[in-house]
């Protein structure tokens, strides 16, 4: 039952209570909650009661969040997946009680969005179905997948991501984007082509510039195809507004992500092009002036972005402190990077719950991106116990990110589960892990698979068990041919780590080399698979151990 007067009554789901009571008995089952989205998580649990030969657990269950927020970002940009994918991956995240889709819809590597204002763009840099139709949202998909999730306790939370990762609004006006298709993308002192310059940090395996190599080098972007909206033109600026605008009002949730992170200073011509590092204020004149532009596209709506807007663009004093900051650069430790935002004043914290990829070892495996992240290494990372109370009351919850670079139809499934709901565990009650963990992680996978038909891996799957290390469906197509369009190639995940000669694994990052491939086009690897040939086929049910 809902409480006296709640019943009836329309409701939203950012801030809305989730709290519920179960009890149930020899009598039956009586659910109390503020509102429905009590009565939806009640019912999830009461079917969880339910023994393998058919009884009903007898419990009183009182149960509320430990974090409000509690996310999936699934970027369809690198690979596309339809409609009946994303509902599939709804259904999953509605079982574990998450309940905020994070939607990186584009990139650079595509724009699978219906946009009729510029045409160009969908028609240009969508991928394409086998029989030549393009695999696009149009506004109605976009609307229904909204709804879908709202009916889940679900919110969706478009992501524009800006001034970075913007080549495909080149098709609009490639005046309109910086270093639009810049070859080589990546010229960092790993690659052939790069030259030693004005500062060097040492590492022991390079060819080109001996002793010296900086992550970043030479890069125009951090993934081909390069391009960033060049914001220092009021095209681009009015171009942007009309997408959050028009696009953005398919979305219902109060919340627009505007993405920020990995934005390159080089790519604007803001340091001479032989300079290996950046200065740290290079970017503060541009992105004051952008992001003042920008605050005021929102209409009404409540900013979110990556943690670089805080941290690195010097304008973390007119980003307004109730924003939405995604946090997944902690390349110096979660704790300290979530301190350093909350000492800034932001109030509302949301960190990628995964463990840094250089404490993770899947000994002598690659994975792409980074190392494979297991569910014992997600649900034990707790990087807020050495947090002031400050910091850890700005934390409102995580997520998990699945970059899909690697992911096409056939592994969507194992590849989210049950890693996410490891986190939705985690998220929602905040236990440690303990001997039972696993037992139920199972029990909870069964249902997955047998009633919702999401093809969970198993707990103890890796991913070093995939046929490749795809790339994104990019190239597919025709890819990368340019000449400096070079990079260390990361071919069959079950091979050794190797530094790019073939050596010991230098760090983590080392993942992205094979055995003596050298440096070959981004896109070599597609040419063995096409990604239209994979699909989504139904999981074999499993056995239920309780």
């Amino acid at each position: 039952m809902l409480k006296k007067g709640v019943a009836g009554k329309p409701f939203k789901l950012p801030g809305s209570s989730e709290a519920y009571t179960l009890d149930v008995t020899e009598n039956g089952a009586i659910i109390t909650a503020d509102n429905q989205i009590g009565v939806k998580y009640a019912l999830q649990t009461l079917s969880q009661l339910i023994t393998n030969d058919g009884k009903l657990v007898l419990a009183t269950v009182t149960d509320a969040p430990a974090f409000p927020y509690r996310g999936l970002l699934l970027d369809t940009a690198r690979n596309f997946f339809p409609v009946e994918d994303i509902k599939r991956i709804l259904d999953g995240l509605a079982a574990s009680k998450l309940n905020v889709f994070h939607w990186h819809i584009y990139d650079s590597q595509s724009f699978p969005i219906e946009w009729l204002t510029y045409p160009q763009v969908h028609q240009k840099a969508a991928y394409k179905n086998a029989d030549g139709t393009l695999k696009v949202y149009t506004k109605k998909d976009v609307q229904d997948i909204v709804q879908y999730a709202f009916e889940r306790n679900i919110r969706v939370i478009p992501e524009f991501e800006t001034p970075g990762h913007n080549a495909v609004l080149g098709h609009i006006d490639p005046d309109l984007i910086a270093s639009w298709n810049h070859s080589p993308w990546d010229g960092s002192s790993f690659a052939t082509n790069a030259m030693c310059s004005n500062k060097t940090i040492p590492v022991a395996d390079v060819t080109s510039c001996p002793n010296e190599v900086v992550w970043w080098g030479r890069q125009y972007c951090n993934q081909p195809p390069c391009g960033q909206l060049d914001v220092r033109k009021e095209k681009a600026l009015e171009v942007l507004d009309q997408l959050i605008n028009e696009i953005g009002s398919w979305f219902s949730d109060p919340v627009i992500h505007v993405g920020h992170d990995e934005v390159n200073t080089r790519a604007y011509g803001l340091i001479p092009d032989n300079w290996d590092s950046v200065p740290a204020d290079a970017l503060h004149p541009m992105m004051r002036n952008f992001d003042t532009r920008l605050l005021g596209m929102l209409g009404g709506k409540t900013l979110a972005a990556w943690d670089e807007i805080v941290t690195d663009f010097g304008v973390a004093d007119i980003i307004p402190k109730d924003s939405l900051i995604t946090l997944w650069n902690v390349s110096h430790g979660a704790p300290a990077a979530i301190a350093n935002v909350a000492d800034k004043g932001f109030k509302n914290i949301a960190f990628e719950r995964e463990t840094p990829a250089s404490a993770l070892k899947i000994d002598g495996y690659a994975t792409f991106t980074g190392q494979w992240h297991n569910w014992t290494m997600i649900y034990d990372y707790e990087p807020l116990d050495s947090l002031s109370a400050n910091a850890k009351s700005a934390v409102k919850g995580g997520f998990g990110a699945l970059w899909t670079e690697t992911v096409k139809r056939h592994n969507l499934d194992r590849y989210v589960f049950p890693r996410v709901t490891a986190i939705a565990e985690r998220l929602w009650s905040n236990v440690k892990r303990d001997e039972k963990t696993a037992v139920r992680l199972n029990r909870f996978r069964a249902s997955l698979v047998n009633e919702k038909r999401i093809a969970s891996a198993s707990l103890d799957y890796l991913g070093n068990k995939e046929d490749y290390v795809f790339r994104p469906e990019y190239c597919d197509g025709s890819g990368l041919t340019a000449p400096g369009q070079k990079t260390a190639e990361c071919c069959f995940p079950g091979q050794p780590l190797t530094a790019a000669d073939g050596s010991g694994l230098i760090d983590p990052y080392g993942s992205h080399y094979s055995p003596k491939s050298g440096f070959n086009d981004y896109c070599k690897i597609a040419s063995l698979y096409k990604t239209n040939n994979y699909k989504y086929s139904k999981p074999e049910t499993v056995a239920y151990e309780y």
